[in-house]
C-alpha cells in the first residue's frame, strides 16, 4: 500500500490500528518532499523541520521556476526595469544548468521554452503598442529597450546540437502545448507546496492563508465523506491512469467538474450573493456620486425621544451637538443636511423665533456648500439650486424678522433666545452669495459649452442676479446700521458689476426709470469711495471701460483708461485682474475699429495678437504645453477660465487686426519699397504675406486670413474693387461682419478706408512713373469725391510722404522726380560697402603702434560700437521686438503689453501716451 494513502487513513483508523500505523509513520526522507498529514493546508502553527534531500537537477529546476515566477510578477505590473533584471538572473541560472543537462543527456525543460515564447510575445506586443510606450516612465522605457534586444539574443546565443534553444523555441511555436498540459519537469514538483495550487501553472501566486483555511473548512464534509472509499482502495495497486485521475481529485474545487450538485448550488448561491452586493454598491455610487460611501442604508435619525417636550434650551443643546460632528470623516454629509433641515422644520413649527431660524438656516447653507469634498471640484447643479433656494429664504427671513446677521458678531455675543433684545447671529449672507457665484462659475466651466446642458445651467444666472439685486437693496437700506463691513459691501457691489459689464443694455432687466449706464456708473463710484485695498477699484474701473467700449462710447472709454494709469500698475496685480485687463484692451480695440480709428485699433489688438497666445491671455483656452506646467498649475489655470457665454470671438478679433494691419502696412510698404531695412508695423501680417508668396499654387481664399492676404495683394496693385470684394462678401459676412451689431455701418466704413488707402498706395507706387495726375481721373478711378481726393493728397504732401505739388488752375498733381531709381539705389549701397571694405583693409595693412591705426583687437575696428548698439535700440523701438508691437510709438493705452497667464510680456512705449489722430 502506498504510504501516501496510509498517511491519509491514519486519523480514521487511529483507534483500531495504532501500533501498525505508528510503525508505518516512520517515513524516511525522499526526494518527493515532506508529506502533509490529514491532507490539510499548511498553517502558521505547523513547523515542519524535516530535512529533504533533492537531486541537483531538481534544485536547479526550482531555481528556474522561482525566477520565472518573479519575472511574471514584474510583467504583470509592467515593471520593465525589474523584469530585465530578473530575466538576466534567469539567463545566468540557465547557463549554470546547461552542464547538468549535458551530463545527464536531458533536453531543455519544456516549461523554460514555454516561458521564453510567452515573454517574447509579450515584449513584441508592448513594443508595437506606441500609445502604451508613451505612458511608460523613462526607467521603464530603457528597461523595455534593453529587454527587447536581450530576449532576441538569448535564444540565438544557444545553438549547440544537444541544447539548441532556438530550434526548441521554433518547434514550440509550431506545436504549442494544449491548455492544462504539464511537462514531466513540472510533475516532479515537491509535494510540500499548497495542494490548492495548480500543478500545471507554476507561476500562479499562492492564495492567502485565511482564504485557504476557509476552503478547507467548507470542504471538510467532502474529505470525511470519501474516507471510506479511500480506505477500501488502499490495498489496490493503482495504474498510471488511475493515479492521474486521483491527482485531479485533489485539485482545487474551481478546477473540478465532478462536484456534487448540492455543493455546486451552495457555491452558486454564495457567488450570486456577492455579485448582488457589488451591484448594489455600484448603483449607489452612480446614483449618489459625490456622497460619502456608507456601509448600510441610512435610517431616519430620531432627534428627540418621543413624548418629550421640546424647549428652546433643549433644541439649542441638540443643535450644538449636531454641529459638533460637522467636518469629521465619519460624518455622513448628506445625512447631516437632512438632520439640519429636520431641525429647521421643528424650530419653525415650535416658533422659536427668528434668531434660531436664521442660525439653523445659515448652517444648512454652509452644509450644502460642504457637500463638495474638494474645493477645486464643482458642486452638483441640483445641490447648487438647493443652496440658492436656502439663501433666498434666508434673505427673506432677514428682511422680515430684522435679525442682525454679521461677521462682526462673535459666538459669545449671539442672542438666539431673548425676544426683548434684537436677535444677533454670527455669519455673513454676502460671503455666502459670493461663494454661490463662485460655484456657478465652476459649474459652467465644467459643462459642455456646445450642449443644451450648458444653456440649462446658464439659466441659473438669472435667478442669481435676482438674488444679488435683492441683497443689494437690503444692504443699501442698512448701510448706517454698522452690520456690514466695507469689504463685504464692496464685494456685493462688485458681484453686480461682474454680471452686468459684458451685457448689452437692451438685454438687462432693470426697474423703471433706471438705465444700465447710470447703474454701472453708480456702482463703480460706490466702489471707488469704499474700497481701501484698491484691487476692487481696479476691477471696477476695467469693467466700466469694458462696458463703455461695448456700447461704442469710444472717447469716454479711452479717456477713462488713460486717466486711470492702469497700464502702469497692472503688472503688479493678480492674475484675474490681468485677464480682465486683456479683455478690456481687446474690447477697446474693437470699439476703435467700429469708429474708424484704424491705427488705435491696431495698437490695442497687437498686444494680444502678436503673442500668438490670444486664447490663453484671454482665459478662453489652455495652451497644449504639458511639460511647462505641473498638474497643480494646470488645475489652477483651468479654474481661471472665463465661462463660454463671456468669451470674445477670437476669430473676429484676428480678422479685425489683419484688416487694420493691411490698411496701415500696404501704404507703408509702398512708400519704403527700396529700403533694405524695412520697419515692420505688424510681424504676423508680414508672416502671412510671406507664406502666401512661398506657396507654389495660390487658390481662391477659404478662411479669413487668406481673404485679407488676397485683398492686400490687390491693394498693392492699386485694384481697390478687387480688394473690396475680398473683404466684403457673403462668406466674410457670415464669419465676421454679421457679428457686429451695426454691421452695415462698419462695412461702409471699411469700404471707404479701402478706397482711401488704395489711393495712397497707388500714388506712392507710381509716383516715379507719372509726371502729372488729374484729380478728376483719380476721383473717378477710386469713386471718391474730388474734394476728398484733394484732402488726401494735401495730407500726404504736408506729412512729406509724397513729393508733389497741387496745381489748382489745372486740377492736377505735379510729381517731383527726387527719388532715385532702383538701379541708382543699389549702386549707392554697393559704393558704401566697398568704402567700408577699403577702410578695413587699410587698418590691417598699416603697421601696429601705440598711436597707429594697426590691428589692436576686434574692438578697435568698430570704435563706435556702443553708439551702434544705441542706434539699434532706437531702431528696435520702431521695428518692434519679438512680440511685434510698436514700442517707439505712443500707444493709445500707454504701450502696456498683454497680461495674464504665467508668462507676461514686457511693456514698451511711453506710459500714458496720447493717440495719434
Amino acid at each position: 500500500m502506498s504510504r501516501f494513502f496510509r498517511e491519509g487513513d491514519s486519523d480514521s483508523d487511529a483507534s483500531t490500528d495504532s501500533s501498525s500505523s505508528d510503525d508505518e509513520r516512520e517515513v524516511l526522507p525522499t526526494t518527493r518532499g515532506v508529506i502533509r498529514r490529514d491532507f490539510a493546508y499548511p498553517s502558521d502553527d505547523e513547523v515542519e523541520e524535516k530535512r529533504v534531500v533533492k537531486a541537483h537537477k531538481d534544485r536547479k529546476y526550482e531555481e528556474l521556476k522561482m525566477l520565472i515566477r518573479k519575472t511574471r510578477n514584474a510583467r504583470n505590473v509592467k515593471d520593465f526595469s525589474a523584469l530585465y533584471d530578473h530575466f538576466e538572473e534567469l539567463c545566468k541560472g540557465f547557463e549554470k544548468m546547461k552542464p547538468i543537462l549535458r551530463r545527464q543527456n536531458l533536453p531543455i525543460p519544456r516549461f523554460y521554452v514555454r516561458y521564453l515564447v510567452e515573454l517574447e510575445d509579450f515584449v513584441q506586443e508592448t513594443w508595437k503598442d506606441k500609445d502604451a510606450k508613451k505612458t511608460l516612465s523613462k526607467v521603464n522605457q530603457n528597461g523595455l529597450n534593453r529587454l527587447h534586444q536581450r530576449v532576441k539574443k538569448h535564444a540565438e546565443g544557444h545553438t549547440e546540437p544537444s541544447l539548441d534553444l532556438l530550434a526548441a523555441v521554433k518547434e514550440f511555436r509550431e506545436n504549442p502545448d494544449p491548455v492544462g498540459y504539464e511537462s514531466p519537469e513540472e510533475e516532479e514538483k515537491p509535494e510540500d507546496e499548497a495542494p490548492g495550487a495548480e500543478s500545471g501553472d507554476e507561476d500562479e501566486a499562492p492564495k492567502p492563508k485565511a482564504k485557504a483555511q476557509k476552503d478547507v473548512d467548507s470542504d471538510s464534509d467532502e474529505w470525511s465523506s470519501d474516507t471510506d472509499s479511500t480506505t477500501s482502495e488502499s490495498s489496490i495497486d493503482l495504474g498510471e491512469q488511475q493515479m492521474e485521475e486521483l491527482r485531479k481529485y485533489f485539485l482545487k474545487k474551481e478546477f473540478r467538474d465532478d462536484l456534487p450538485d448540492e455543493k455546486k448550488k451552495k457555491k452558486e448561491k454564495r457567488d450570486d450573493k456577492q455579485r448582488r452586493k457589488k451591484i448594489s454598491i455600484v448603483s449607489e455610487d452612480e446614483e449618489e456620486e459625490g456622497w460619502t460611501e456608507v456601509g448600510k442604508k441610512d435610517e431616519k435619525v430620531v432627534l428627540f425621544p418621543p413624548k418629550t417636550e421640546i424647549t428652546i434650551e433643549l433644541f439649542i443643546e441638540k443643535f450644538n451637538e449636531i454641529m459638533a460632528v460637522r467636518g469629521r470623516k465619519t460624518t455622513n454629509r448628506k445625512q447631516h443636511v437632512r438632520t439640519l433641515q429636520e431641525l429647521y422644520n421643528i424650530a419653525e413649527e415650535k416658533k422659536f423665533g427668528g434668531g434660531v431660524l436664521v442660525k439653523v438656516l445659515f448652517s444648512i447653507v454652509s452644509a450644502l456648500f460642504e457637500l463638495s469634498v474638494s474645493i477645486s471640484d464643482s458642486m452638483d447643479f441640483q445641490t447648487w439650486h438647493k443652496a440658492l433656494a436656502a439663501i433666498i429664504n434666508l434673505t427673506d427671513l432677514l428682511i422680515e424678522s430684522g435679525v442682525h446677521l454679521s461677521i462682526g458678531i462673535t459666538e459669545e455675543d449671539e442672542n438666539l433666545t431673548d425676544p426683548e433684545k434684537p436677535y444677533k447671529v454670527n455669519g455673513s449672507i454676502l460671503l455666502s452669495i459670493q461663494r454661490l457665484d463662485t460655484e456657478l462659475t465652476k459649474i459652467l466651466q465644467n459643462a459642455d459649452c456646445h450642449s443644451t446642458d450648458y444653456i440649462d445651467k446658464l439659466k441659473g444666472e438669472k435667478d442669481l442676479c435676482g438674488l444679488i439685486d435683492k441683497v443689494h437693496s437690503f444692504v443699501d437700506e442698512r448701510l448706517d446700521s454698522g452690520l456690514f463691513e466695507k469689504a463685504e459691501i464692496c464685494k456685493i457691489y462688485m458681484l453686480r458689476i461682474d454680471h452686468l459689464y459684458y451685457k448689452y443694455a437692451d438685454t438687462i432687466e432693470l426697474p423703471n426709470g433706471v438705465t444700465a449706464h447710470a447703474l454701472m456708473e453708480k456702482l463703480c463710484k460706490q466702489i471707488y469711495a469704499l474700497d481701501d485695498e484698491k484691487r476692487l477699484r481696479q476691477r471696477a474701473m476695467l469693467c466700466h471701460v469694458y462696458f463703455l467700449a461695448l456700447h461704442d462710447e469710444w472717447h469716454r472709454a479711452r479717456d477713462l483708461m488713460l486717466m486711470s494709469h492702469l497700464q502702469a500698475i497692472v503688472d503688479h496685480s493678480d492674475v484675474s485682474t490681468q485677464i480682465l485687463y486683456n479683455r478690456t484692451i481687446c474690447q477697446l480695440g474693437l470699439c476703435a475699429f467700429r469708429h474708424g480709428f484704424i491705427r488705435e485699433a491696431h495698437q490695442g489688438l497687437s498686444e494680444i495678437q502678436n503673442t500668438q497666445r490670444a486664447k490663453e491671455l484671454l482665459a478662453q483656452g489652455i495652451a497644449m504645453r504639458q511639460h511647462d506646467r505641473t498638474v497643480e498649475q494646470e488645475k489652477l489655470e483651468r479654474s481661471r477660465q472665463v465661462p463660454y457665454h463671456m468669451h470674445i470671438n477670437v476669430e473676429l478679433m484676428e480678422c479685425v487686426y489683419l484688416i487694420c494691419s493691411m490698411l496701415l502696412e500696404i501704404p507703408h510698404m509702398a512708400s519704403h519699397e527700396f529700403e533694405l531695412r524695412k520697419r515692420l508695423l505688424s510681424r504676423s501680417f508680414h508672416y502671412q504675406l510671406k507664406q502666401n508668396e512661398k506657396s507654389s499654387l495660390v487658390g481662391p481664399p477659404e478662411n479669413t486670413r487668406e481673404h485679407v492676404v488676397a485683398a492686400s495683394r490687390a491693394m498693392l496693385a492699386g485694384d481697390w474693387k478687387k480688394c473690396r470684394d475680398f473683404i466684403v462678401n457673403e462668406k466674410m459676412n457670415g464669419k465676421v461682419w454679421n457679428l457686429f451689431r451695426n454691421s452695415d455701418t462698419v462695412k461702409k466704413m471699411v469700404i471707404q478706408r479701402i478706397q482711401e488707402e488704395s489711393l495712397r498706395t497707388y500714388l506712392l507706387m507710381y509716383s516715379t512713373v507719372y509726371t502729372t495726375v488729374s484729380l478728376t481721373k483719380l476721383a473717378a478711378l477710386f469713386e471718391l469725391e474730388e474734394k476728398h481726393v484733394h484732402s488726401i493728397i494735401s495730407k500726404m504732401i504736408i506729412s512729406e510722404e509724397l513729393s508733389a505739388t497741387l496745381d489748382e488752375p489745372t486740377g492736377c498733381v505735379m510729381m517731383h522726380r527726387v527719388e532715385p531709381s532702383r538701379l541708382q539705389l543699389l549702386a549707392l549701397h554697393l559704393t558704401d560697402k566697398l568704402h567700408q571694405l577699403a577702410e578695413q583693409n587699410e587698418q590691417v595693412i598699416e603697421p601696429r603702434g601705440a598711436g597707429g591705426r594697426g590691428y589692436n583687437g576686434p574692438g578697435t575696428w568698430f570704435s563706435n560700437r556702443g553708439g551702434d548698439r544705441g542706434d539699434d535700440k532706437k531702431k528696435q523701438q520702431f521695428q518692434g521686438g519679438r512680440g511685434g508691437d510698436q514700442r517707439g510709438k505712443g500707444n493709445v493705452w500707454g504701450g502696456g503689453s498683454s497680461r495674464g497667464g504665467h508668462q507676461q510680456g514686457r511693456r514698451g512705449g511711453h506710459e500714458g501716451g496720447r493717440p495719434r489722430n
